[in-house]
């Protein structure tokens, strides 16, 4: 009787473990994951001629990471290429004379326990387990381009012989993805001018909330950093100015956990970068001593604070 319980211990246990890092950072995101069925393990293995060559199924766990903004990408790639053993990256560059999709997988290994489960119930979920890997794959993309994916697997991947000689349709196809590419892009341009255009009407949750496209709290910013942005608009400016992605990486590569609140993103971005005095003053201590656990002992940074005026 095929089982999939065990391997569905193990692809539970990877999606808990993103999906924690994933809000721990406040990313937007969604994220999905299976288990190939015996018949697809059987199709793959009969269709890339395995039973001859030597090769093994690699995604038999496969996990789908869906970002909703094209930043997070990159982000997630960088970090999770490193906390994961990551066995292979395919992350394509997008070439500039040509309509081509960007595929982003990451093929990792399991952990020692894992291989242990998986190992004792592929042979339950197919005689084919000898030609499975005790590997899992992450795929990511935007939620723009994850439509396009789907349907460019079903209708042209699946079916390549279909689409021979058919060079012009395959190029419109393609074309259908640098558009959504670019309506990537642009998105994350009209939030950065929305994020100015607050900040210039004194909106600092607004510019907050466009420029850093986190999962905010909805708790308000604190009245006394809210009284300081007033009183110094070029302070504020100086978040405003932050490299976006520099700071979540950061919170990512930490230990930390913190609700994802405007004043604790303040808070940490201004032990991190700003180094303003007072808004350091207002900060809770709690959080103060994971910041100075996380980094000061690993000196990952010289905190030197300057009087706000």
């Amino acid at each position: 009787m095929m089982t999939h319980d065990g391997l569905a211990i193990i692809e539970q246990d990877i999606k808990k473990m993103i999906e924690a890092h994933l809000e721990r950072a406040g990313i937007l995101y969604r994220i999905y994951s299976r288990i190939k069925s015996k018949n697809s393990i059987h199709e793959k293995i009969t269709r890339k001629g395995y039973f001859t060559n030597g090769k093994l199924v690699q995604d038999v766990i496969g996990l789908r990471i869906m970002t909703y903004f094209g930043e997070d990408v990159e982000l997630l790639v960088r970090y999770f290429s490193s906390f994961f053993d990551l066995e292979y990256l395919q992350y394509d560059e997008p070439e500039v004379n040509q309509f081509n999709p960007v595929r982003i997988n990451l093929l990792c290994r399991l952990k020692q326990e894992q291989q242990e489960l998986f190992n004792q119930y592929t042979p339950r979920l197919t005689h084919l387990h000898t030609y499975m890997d005790a590997t899992f794959e992450i795929q990511i993309r935007t939620m723009f381009s994850e439509g396009w994916h789907e349907i460019d697997h079903f209708m042209r991947y699946k079916c390549k012989e279909e689409w021979k000689d058919l060079e012009n349709e395959s190029r419109l196809l393609n074309g259908i993805y640098a558009t959504l590419d670019t309506t990537d892009q642009t998105m994350i341009r009209l939030f950065d001018e929305m994020a100015y255009q607050h900040y210039q009407n004194r909106n600092w949750v607004a510019m907050l909330r466009n420029r850093f496209r986190l999962k905010f709290d909805p708790e308000p910013l604190s009245p006394a950093i809210h009284s300081l942005f007033n009183q110094n608009k070029e302070l504020a400016k100086s978040f405003l100015k932050l490299d976006r992605n520099e700071a979540v990486h950061a919170l990512l590569k930490s230990n930390i956990s913190m609700p994802i609140t405007f004043s604790n993103w303040i808070y940490f971005c201004n032990y991190l970068y700003v180094r303003d005095e007072y808004i350091h003053e207002q900060m809770p201590l709690t959080l103060l001593s994971r910041l100075e656990a996380s980094f000061t002992e690993k000196r990952l940074y010289q905190v030197v604070y300057k009087t706000a005026k």
